[in-house]
């Protein structure tokens, strides 16, 4: 069961009754320094409670440096200020060198999960209720919300075009600055659809209003719908089919089957200690039972729920340990040596971009680098819509 944070207080006081105990996780640093959202957000609430556990099971601690958007809570990874980053999917998108990170000073980053919290997010587009839209096929034609400044839910309706057979030439586009502007363009009938999570507290604003809010579906049952989501995730390849049953309008007798992906996930660098990322790795499952009541979406870093073939390769620590507990299988680590493989065919074209490119088109043609290295080599880039 979760908890709001402000009871983390009452539940982290709980553990000062606790002697600090030897336990073998000796490789654990004093302090570590973990970027993660602002303060107030599950992912810095989740990051918190952590480290309290941390402090006073094994004396170990976790220093937060609170980050406003995904270029600040990626610079101190980058630099070596911070050991990990608590980041949503920004940080693939770091790893691919796309979208913000596409510049001469960025670029791909060699970056190694550890965790994530999985399936406790799930975004899709949602429909204005009176419109009797259902499915992202019958979009064509219909007014769909662009919100400026935010690629990462941009490409989610992308994705769910895509899903539709459809692209954004094939729907008319109404910009909005942000998500509160979109929203009251949906409740004031200037837009029909937008981009979101079933969770964001927000949108309960549109299901309470006289529009109403409706998800558009996107099972994974029958061939064709399999089909659709090669689609959708050839556009984003973290994209994952996922059975909802809690949010705006989402319930256990109304449930929606969207789209998901880890939120938020633990990253950091390859040169990270092999040693400190499985002891940490262990402790965050042995002591998961604790953690899991602590913050909000802590129930998604259970070992269980791990996906083991995503789409950022594991540290080998993490992996380590993954092993000990049985759940890394021979599928698994061919997976991970791909994503290796794939990640280093993208940091040899870096240098060779910076060395080669004509900087008044730099973005556009490390685009057509990467998709030219990747797919030569057999890797589907995504983004391709």
């Amino acid at each position: 069961m979760r908890i709001r944070l402000r009871s983390f207080v009452g539940a982290l006081a709980m553990t000062l009754c606790l002697s600090v105990s030897a336990d073998d996780h000796s490789d654990l640093p004093r302090v570590m320094v973990w970027t993660a959202y602002g303060t107030g957000a599950a992912g810095y609430a989740q990051a918190a409670a952590l480290g309290g556990l941390l402090k006073h099971e094994v004396g170990s601690n976790i220093r937060i440096l609170p980050g406003r958007n995904d270029v600040s809570r990626m610079i101190p990874l980058k630099t070596g200020r911070a050991d990990y980053c608590l980041c949503g999917i920004a940080s693939y998108f770091g790893q691919e060198g796309i979208f913000l990170f596409n510049k001469p000073d960025w670029g791909p980053q060699p970056i190694r999960m550890v965790l994530a919290s999985q399936g406790t997010q799930s975004f899709g587009l949602a429909a204005a209720a009176d419109t009797g839209l259902k499915h992202p096929h019958e979009l064509k034609g219909q007014r769909v919300i662009f919100i400026r400044g935010a690629d990462s839910i941009n490409m989610i309706t992308s994705a769910v075009l895509a899903y539709g057979g459809l692209t954004w030439a094939d729907v008319r586009r109404v910009d909005a600055s942000g998500t509160n502007e979109a929203i009251e363009a949906l409740i004031n009938g200037h837009a029909d659809i937008m981009p979101m999570s079933t969770r964001t507290p927000l949108m309960e604003r549109i299901a309470a209003s006289p529009r109403g809010i409706s998800w558009l579906g996107m099972p994974n049952n029958t061939d064709e719908e399999k089909a659709a989501w090669r689609r959708a995730q050839q556009v984003i390849p973290y994209y994952l089919p996922q059975f909802e049953t809690r949010g705006a309008g989402v319930s256990e007798d109304n449930p929606w089957y969207g789209g998901g992906y880890a939120l938020p996930i633990l990253v950091t660098n390859a040169s990270r200690s092999a040693d400190e990322v499985y002891a940490l790795t262990r402790f965050v499952d042995e002591h998961y039972d604790e953690f899991q009541n602590l913050a909000p979406g802590a129930e998604g870093w259970e070992l269980s729920r791990q996906v083991f073939d995503w789409v950022m390769p594991y540290h080998e620590g993490a992996i380590r340990y993954f092993r000990e507990a049985g759940v890394w299988t021979d599928a698994h680590e061919a997976h991970n040596q791909r994503l290796l493989q794939r990640q280093q065919l993208m940091l040899d074209a870096w240098q060779v971009q910076l060395a080669e490119a004509d900087q008044d088109n730099f973005q556009a043609s490390w685009m057509q680098r990467r998709a030219r290295v990747l797919t030569e080599a057999g890797f589907d880039p995504g983004f391709q819509r």
